[in-house]
């Protein structure tokens, strides 16, 4: 008797196939996937050209065995995703703001620039103050380049277009050749600094935030008055908010 009465054959088959190829170190033949479901290699067959039409699968050129595509990893990335970046990021903020005393901000790419959602006070009365849905631009601020770290310039052309960039202080990167070298330090330093580049006045300090497949996914950092965000305590609160952004990479997978 059918312990599962529900259960439909094909699929329950195809899904076995797929997490016997995620479980292997190297492609799977045929002859395995028959052994495992113990039918004809003919069925088999029809099963695993189902899953490599559908992008689940892809054959090896080699071996002409089975792995897994890459439209698993992006179904993986999408429930990644999910798992809210802002709910992992809220004790970090909290943290970084007690230890900086400056106001920390979490922020996202979006069309309009570099998006906050969420931030956390300091302990300073004079603090900057940023609002859920803010954006800024992201070739003047910390938090825009972090956003955008390690992009080569013909993607960063496509998210701020290729015109000269809006000036706004003396710092202000201007040329798309000049922001996409900033970008790749930021890339290799993990930091991204506006040191008066957006407003006169006001210094900030951002890192880039990294999910399992090692991509910028938010971005996290610290503003505050340049008169007191400068020298020691720049480098200090730098560390600070490099630490707090690995840490919340690798709650997500980093």
């Amino acid at each position: 008797m059918n312990k599962h009465p529900q259960r439909i054959q094909s699929l329950d088959r195809g899904l076995r196939i797929m997490e016997f190829v995620a479980d292997q170190n190297k492609p799977v033949r045929l002859a395995q996937l028959a052994e495992l479901l113990g039918i004809e290699k003919s069925s088999v067959y029809r099963l695993a050209a189902t899953l490599a039409e559908r992008n689940y699968l892809r054959q090896d050129d080699e071996s002409s065995g089975y792995v897994l595509s890459d439209k698993v990893f992006n179904l993986a990335g999408k429930l990644a995703s999910q798992r809210s970046v802002q709910q992992h990021a809220r004790k970090y903020l909290q943290q970084l703001a007690q230890k900086t005393g400056e106001t920390s901000h979490l922020a996202v790419r979006a069309p309009a620039g570099a998006t906050f959602v969420d931030h956390e006070f300091g302990s300073h009365p004079i603090a900057v103050i940023t609002q859920p849905g803010q954006c800024e631009p992201y070739h003047c601020t910390a938090i825009g380049k972090a956003l955008l770290a390690g992009l080569p310039q013909n993607e960063l052309k496509d998210i701020i277009g290729s015109g000269r960039l809006k000036r706004y202080g003396t710092n202000t990167i201007t040329r798309l050749s000049d922001l996409a070298k900033a970008c790749n330090e930021v890339a290799e330093t993990e930091l991204a600094f506006d040191l008066e580049d957006f407003r006169p006045g006001m210094n900030c300090i951002a890192s880039p935030v990294y999910d399992f497949r090692k991509q910028v996914v938010a971005a996290i950092g610290i503003s505050g008055p340049a008169t007191r965000l400068k020298n020691k305590s720049l480098n200090i609160a730098a560390k600070q908010v490099k630490n707090s952004a690995a840490a919340l990479s690798a709650e997500l997978g980093a």
